[in-house]
């Protein structure tokens, strides 16, 4: 299943939760916990809080799901989605049923998710952008991001040929897309091509692509088809948009627009879906994918008349914008340094010496400037386990660090004059903390800056498409005089302490640093020329200015003079913007059932031998809002006749907790017994649980607590009827009642180019009872799971070298006490630790050895793990939808033992040392798969007598 997004500015390295499924399946491997899966993870990208009141704006072609707070953004969203829809349905196919937009506000970033699995379904979120250079280039937001994400709709919709006749018998079933099976290139660019083309903006238009484009090509670095996909090595998720966009609005332009749509249509048909370049040349004749790749991804960079004035490198290869601020007295300055190897910092320079003063962890999403000797910060953070805001933040480098605001939304926080202003984000707009000139409703303010003696305000806005630049008297807003405006994104204001403005704009397509003049009527005069272009400008007391630059492996912070006497620049005059017409729609409250019920049914099989051959179906499903998700199966055997089948549901209506209910019944061959050999006896077990999930979380921590109640009953049959009792003794019917408590606390840091949590703990703990009716037979069971994290010093590498420890415990008593197994690599497909869920395996994995070597009511085991860079690849496999990402060694030793109560343990009685070859992959061009190879070495004889020697095995994800 492909969940295509929109891009965005939040950065990398929160709490990064592990989506486990809160209960056990009778099969851990079934399609039938895979779907569900898959189901949760689509939901848990979106971030949305399902509970509390949600209304529905029904309009032809569209369910626009929202809360009353924001109905008026509702009401624009469904005339913005019903002009994108009519323009796309110009060029290609209408996609098929209704198509639900969920408008949510629970974070305060802009972005947008799609999926078409199980119906076609957008999420958008509602804050608009602020900070964020990919997405500035908009003549309204809310246009922008349902072009872009209905343009999934359509393309991943659209299924043709044996695709085709494949839904029509098994409905919409996931993998029955061709689409999907399509590289992020081509996904992302056409949805980057359209947005473009019926908007007046868009980010084919805008210069943060090019700078991306440009930086590749100036290093010998540029991209190939097979290599422009969602790699973390720079620029990451920037790429497909960027490359594949471009190559898109190339090709168009060199073959005609009906290029585009006949593309998505020969693509929608063909048998193997990941192939591109073959229906490139059909639908472009003349022209193959390899020879025009470069030529449709080169950059358009202005021409400079003047050689850019010498400047040096105060820091590079960093992933986040590094944006300099200058203190007041001119002497410190603070920027974000992100290298991707673990969390970011708000670092602290002196600028005399350039040496490091100060730092402090930040988040994602962060703001800052200085009031005075403090810095003033916003970042994202969860404010409950859904909503995650920007809040303000106060910082004396040196001293504590304070939180000033909870779920305030402010982003872009400015000081000057004893002044702080701020934009307070709403849906689909924002607004200046402080008094500013009046504007319609729907205007976006980027920045808002008072002058350094606080007697004057600037600050840039978009309305209807024109961005503006304005000023004004502080105490009198509606003085305001607007300087300029264009069609193009006006950016990082700021004022020098001399009193001139400073901005960035892009009017000759390529981002600069501008001086506003006043005389001649007002102009704006250059003062950088960067080839790459420059943003972010900083000035310093001695008339040097800092800035950032981008380049091939990050960005760069820089220092340098500004450009003296250049000539004004004249900017475009805006383009006229067409509001999105009224339609037809009636509003009603939200209703599951059109988006939650059946979509699709997928055969399955199962052989139980002389018990039954089970033939049956699965389904799942989940409402648009997320608040239910739930997966099904039903097998029946016709000779013997039987029946089995499994049901899950979770249930997030409440927001927190979060419930599950899960049932299955399942019969089990038992084979022949000695005595009868002629009777076949079969197991029928029954289980159903409830359970109820808290969630905390902060950016990077997390606590859970579940509770759950169990039911199991176990009976026997035989084939033919015959007595049990006489032929299996041990076969009685057992009736169970129990329960469990799972606890779980975590607080890790990683990197977006980490191999591992470097930093940090994660522990959980099971407590479990269960209850035989109609005898006094119980027990008891405990089970703890601790994993450390430490970053430790290493030679060179991508990203840190990490020590990782891991020690497992588990206890049992009562006469149902199960036994521990130790020994095995980690199983896949099982959650291994210990919670949130009921099903968290008794196994113990030690390396090494068979799995079970030793069973025991006790049992403990540690791993102890040196992980070790190697290599960022981020490339494909030739020509191959496969890829290497990044890769790493494990260097580890096992030890661990199991045994009966009053026994004394012996922790190294199992043993061993060995090594991993780890990797991060992607399959079908961009989804995510680790994969290990190792070889452990037994360093104590096997108990079951097995010969000791080394144990080679292929597993998937880390082992802890």
């Amino acid at each position: 299943m492909r969940i295509a997004d929109f891009g965005m500015r939040i950065g990398k390295g929160s709490s990064g939760w592990r989506l486990e499924l809160p209960f056990p399946f009778r099969n851990p491997q079934s399609t039938i916990r895979i779907l569900l899966f898959l189901l949760l993870a689509g939901r848990a990208e979106a971030q949305v809080d399902p509970s509390g009141s949600w209304h529905t704006l029904h309009t032809p072609h569209f369910r626009i799901h929202f809360r009353p707070a924001y109905r008026d953004a509702a009401l624009t969203e469904a005339r913005e989605a019903e002009r994108s829809y009519g323009l796309l349905a110009t060029e290609l196919h209408p996609p098929r049923g209704v198509v639900d937009i969920t408008l949510a506000d629970d974070i305060d970033a802009a972005n947008g998710f799609t999926t078409v699995f199980p119906t076609n379904r957008i999420t958008i979120y509602a804050a608009p952008p602020a900070g964020d250079h990919g997405l500035l280039f908009f003549d309204s937001w809310l246009r922008l991001v349902t072009t872009h994400e209905l343009t999934h709709v359509f393309h991943l919709d659209r299924s043709r040929g044996l695709w085709r006749g494949l839904q029509r018998v098994f409905g919409r079933a996931p993998g029955l897309f061709p689409n999907e099976y399509q590289p992020s290139w081509v996904i992302e660019g056409l949805a980057t091509y359209y947005e473009s083309k019926f908007t007046n903006a868009g980010r084919v238009r805008g210069s943060f692509h090019t700078q991306v484009l440009g930086a590749d090509r100036a290093a010998g670095a540029s991209r190939s088809p097979w290599n422009a996909t969602l790699f973390t090595r720079w620029a990451d998720g920037l790429v497909p948009y960027a490359y594949g966009s471009r190559f898109f609005h190339y090709l168009a332009g060199a073959v005609g627009d009906s290029v585009v749509p006949r593309f998505v249509e020969a693509t929608s048909a063909q048998l193997i879906p990941f192939r591109v370049g073959r229906q490139v040349a059909r639908v472009a004749s003349g022209r193959t994918l390899g020879r025009d790749w470069p030529r449709g991804t080169a950059p358009d960079l202005p021409g400079t008349s003047v050689a850019p004035p010498a400047g040096r490198v105060l820091d590079s290869l960093l992933r986040t914008e590094p944006v300099p601020r200058v203190s007041p007295d001119g002497r410190r300055v603070a920027y974000v340094r992100d290298d991707g190897k673990g969390a970011s910092v708000l670092r602290v320079l002196d600028v005399a010496t350039e040496r490091s003063l100060a730092a402090h962890r930040v988040n994602g999403g962060v703001d800052y400037d200085w009031l005075g000797d403090t810095l003033v910060i916003t970042q994202l953070d969860f404010t409950t386990r859904w909503r995650i805001r920007s809040d303000l933040y106060r910082w004396v480098p040196g001293r504590a660090w304070r939180r000033a605001t909870r779920g305030a939304g402010l982003v872009a926080p400015a000081g000057g004059g004893g002044r702080l202003a701020a934009i307070a984000l709403e849906p689909a707009s924002s607004r200046p903390t402080m008094p500013a000139p009046a504007v319609p409703g729907g205007a976006v303010w980027q920045d808002v800056t008072p002058s350094a003696d606080g007697r004057r305000v600037a600050g840039s806005r978009i309305v209807d498409g024109r961005w503006a630049l304005l000023r004004w008297p502080a105490d009198s807003p509606d003085a305001a005089a607007v300087l300029l405006e264009t069609d193009g994104s006006i950016a990082d204001v700021v004022w020098t302490p001399g009193g001139e403005l400073w901005f960035v704009a892009d009017p000759t397509g390529m981002p600069q640093v501008y001086r506003w003049r006043d005389s001649g009527g007002g102009r704006a005069q250059p003062l950088t020329n960067e080839p790459l272009g420059a943003r972010a400008p900083a000035p310093l007391p001695d008339g040097t200015l800092l800035y950032a630059a981008l380049r091939a492996r990050g960005w760069e912070l820089r220092r340098t003079s500004a450009l003296e006497q250049a000539a004004p620049v004249a900017f475009a005059e805006p383009l006229a913007f067409d509001s999105a017409p009224a339609v037809p729609l009636s509003e009603t409250g939200y209703t599951m059932w059109p988006s939650l019920r059946p979509q699709f049914w997928i055969p399955v099989f199962e052989n139980a031998g002389p018990t039954g051959r089970f033939g049956g179906a699965l389904t799942a499903g989940t409402d648009a809002l997320g608040r239910f998700a739930y997966a099904t199966d039903l097998f029946v055997s016709p000779e013997p006749f039987r029946a089995e089948g499994d049901f899950a549901l979770v249930c997030s209506a409440l927001g927190n907790p979060t419930l599950d209910v899960s049932a299955w019944a399942s019969w089990t061959d038992l084979g022949r017994p000695p005595s009868a050999p002629t009777v076949t006896v079969s197991e029928l077990d029954h289980y159903a649980a409830l359970g109820a999930s808290f969630v905390t979380r902060r950016w990077r921590s997390l606590a859970s607590l579940r509770v759950a109640a169990e039911l199991e009953r176990t009976r026997y049959a035989a084939i033919p009827d015959t007595a049990l009792a006489a032929v299996c003794p041990g076969c009685v019917t057992q009736n169970l009642v129990g329960g469990s408590v799972t606890l779980t606390l975590s607080r890790l840091v990683t990197g977006a180019l980490s191999i591992s949590p470097e930093n940090g703990v994660a522990w959980s703990a099971t407590y479990r009872r269960r209850e035989e009716q109609g005898s006094a037979r119980w027990s008891n069971e405990l089970r703890s799971r601790l994993a450390l994290y430490a970053r430790v010093p290493g030679p060179g590498g991508f990203a840190h070298h990490v020590l990782a420890l891991r020690l497992l415990a588990g206890a049992t008593n009562g006469p149902l006490g199960m036994l521990f197994r130790v020994g095995g690599v980690a199983p896949q497909g099982v959650n291994v630790v210990f919670a949130p869920t009921l099903s968290a395996t008794r196994a113990f994995p030690l390396r090494g050895y068979a799995s079970g070597e030793l069973r025991g009511q006790r049992a403990a085991a540690g791993s102890v793990e040196y992980r070790v860079p190697l290599a960022l690849v981020g490339r494909a496999l030739g020509h191959l939808p496969v890829g290497v990402d990044r890769v790493w060694l494990n260097l580890f030793a096992d030890a661990g033992d199991a045994w009966a109560p009053g026994a004394s343990p012996r922790l190294t009685r199992l043993r061993s040392a060995g090594v991993e070859l780890a990797s991060r992959m992607t399959v079908s061009y961009d989804f995510p798969l680790s994969v290990r190879l190792g070889v452990a070495q037994p360093l104590a004889a096997p108990p079951s007598g097995a010969p000791r020697r080394p144990q080679w095995y292929a597993a998937l994800a880390s082992d802890f």
